[in-house]
């Protein structure tokens, strides 16, 4: 799904919520004002969930993979350029140009990215002191 469309489903939990809250009115039982302020607060809450959820994606990304990504940034992918427009976990959502769908991709699976993108170290040059070398093959150094 891409972030505009995952945006608009927060946005519309948000406009629902205010809608019942503009059904409070000063006659209701207390009760049933409750129920209402109940509602729209678990709509509210719901909302922030999806817009937290792009962020953390963004952000692991940003991250683990040292790529500075936004929505509408020009990327390509397997050689085909196009736009992103969405994220989940590691995952970004590229629509193509001159396809109707987006693909969904792995940050770094055959993509390509724009100058100035890569902001810090990926995981293979962070972690390569952590892979060990096989013994045969240390011995073979000498």
């Amino acid at each position: 799904m891409s972030a505009a469309a995952i945006y608009a489903d927060a946005a519309t939990y948000e406009r629902k919520a205010r809608e019942l809250l503009n059904t409070l009115n000063p006659t209701m039982p207390w009760e049933q004002r409750f129920q209402i302020e109940d509602q729209a607060e678990e709509l509210r809450e719901d909302a922030r969930s999806i817009r937290t959820r792009v962020e953390n994606s963004v952000e692991h990304i940003r991250n683990y993979y040292g790529l500075n990504l936004r929505v509408g940034l020009e990327v390509k992918h397997e050689g085909r350029a196009g736009r992103i427009v969405g994220f989940a976990g590691q995952y970004v959502a590229v629509h193509l140009d001159g396809d109707e769908t987006y693909v969904v991709c792995h940050a770094t699976a055959e993509m390509e990215y724009p100058e100035g993108v890569q902001v810090g170290p990926g995981p293979d040059e962070r972690f390569a002191h952590l892979v060990q070398v096989p013994a045969a093959d240390r011995n073979n150094e000498k």
